[in-house]
């Protein structure tokens, strides 16, 4: 069972492994498969039958398809139809030469003739990276398409020439995609655009930004949409990517950070300004999502200036 390492929005730095452009008719087919990445996968004319997991969607000009690492999936195009995509394949963050691999993983592969992609067994125990602060829908009809066009030919162009910098620049025109598609898939606050719940859920994180007593909060707004908390906090997980916990200590360390931005208070004065009577827990906490101790990530902070 290979390892889960989430990542969040702050230590998101895409390492692009291969990127192509491609063009298929009737004839063209990717057999069942799994893949050891992400991929981005752009149609920019026609249409053709995405398989994730066992859903099978038709896509068309200006959708986006996510396929997360060792998820089955395959494509196909209809009797008479065709399509061109552009398509990405990349980590979250680059984890080393001992855990890279070649592109010709799916260079290489004879799509057409097989019924089923082989397994790479080796690639099977390499970690799984996960979006920490966010899911992505596997399906996206993007609005800006015209953005994603150019950001996904820019793309294309630096894999091919490959000048000085390339790696650099790969990466940014990957995160403006993901920023891109965060815009469209969901809201200022962080819920997916698609949830059902969005009206509980904002009003759950207004709780969580008023700085009052969260539970107690909680338990009155979400009886009025017939919730217990329990139920709810579930759904606000689905809805945001993050547990109710999670985003309230996002909350918290951010204020945390402000307040030793501006000086003037102690550690122990801040930690109760944040929430947290018990200032070793704070301290054990901030360094914990911050990488330095409070008073260090302060001092840090005097000292730049």
């Amino acid at each position: 069972m290979s390892a889960t390492i989430p990542i969040g929005l702050q230590q998101l730095a895409p390492y692009v492994r291969y990127v192509h452009y491609n063009e298929g008719d009737e004839r063209y087919r990717v057999p069942r498969r799994i893949i050891y990445d992400y991929e981005f996968i752009y149609i920019v004319r026609g249409s053709a039958l995405f398989t994730l997991g066992e859903e099978e969607t038709q896509l068309k000009a200006g959708d986006l398809h996510v396929i997360p690492p060792l998820t089955p999936n395959a494509c196909r195009v209809p009797e008479g139809g065709s399509f061109a995509y552009y398509a990405c394949h990349f980590d979250l963050l680059y984890m080393g030469l001992e855990l890279d691999f070649s592109d010709d993983v799916y260079v290489r592969v004879d799509y057409a003739n097989l019924p089923e992609v082989p397994v790479q067994e080796e690639l099977l125990e390499r970690p799984v990276q996960t979006f920490a602060d966010f899911e992505l829908p596997a399906f996206v009809r993007t609005v800006a398409s015209h953005k994603y066009g150019e950001r996904f030919a820019d793309l294309l162009a630096l894999f091919e020439r490959r000048p000085f910098g390339y790696q650099a620049r790969m990466r940014a025109c990957l995160l403006d995609i993901v920023g891109l598609l965060l815009e469209e898939t969901h809201t200022a606050e962080g819920i997916r655009q698609d949830s059902p719940h969005k009206p509980m859920i904002t009003e759950m994180i207004a709780i969580l930004h008023g700085g009052g007593e969260p539970e107690a909060e909680l338990e009155l707004v979400v009886r009025r949409y017939g919730m217990t908390p329990k139920y709810a906090r579930a759904l606000f997980k689905q809805a945001t990517g993050l547990s109710w916990t999670r985003y309230l200590t996002g909350l918290r360390m951010e204020r945390a950070k402000e307040l030793l931005r501006e000086g003037g208070l102690s550690i122990a004065e801040i930690a109760e300004r944040c929430g947290y009577e018990d200032l070793h827990y704070f301290s054990r906490l901030f360094k914990k999502l911050e990488g330095l101790p409070p008073r260090a990530y302060g001092d840090s902070l005097r000292g730049s200036s």
